[in-house]
């Protein structure tokens, strides 16, 4: 990486992230779900696999939720295995990776390596 973007990685606070820069939640909410929807900007998750994972590596996300790190883990050429409970949650998640695959170009996704 260049010292440059190391530097802006470094800085105390992210201007340039934008909240709207997140996967859509609203096809994996249930009528009662809880209200702790979160959504997490790519831009975090993006910074983060791009300082701490090289290409080919496994990114784990124990808590999936609807794939936002395994969206960007594959966007970035990385492995992803993660565990999501709740069936809302992993079926928007599957459709998220799907995507993710199509954009990078692979058809792979839960093929066995």
């Amino acid at each position: 990486k260049s010292i440059m973007i190391w530097q802006r990685y470094a800085e105390p606070i992210w201007t340039d992230v934008h909240q709207g820069d997140t996967l859509s939640f609203r096809m994996a909410r249930e009528e009662h779900d809880e209200r702790h929807i979160s959504p997490l900007q790519l831009t975090a998750v993006r910074r983060c696999l791009q300082v701490w994972t090289n290409p080919g590596d496994i990114v784990l996300s124990p808590f999936t939720g609807i794939g936002t790190a395994g969206y960007v883990a594959i966007e970035l050429g990385r492995c992803f295995v993660g565990a999501e409970l709740k069936p809302s949650y992993y079926r928007q998640a599957v459709t998220n990776l799907r995507t993710a695959e199509r954009e990078r170009g692979r058809t792979d996704l839960f093929a066995a390596n």
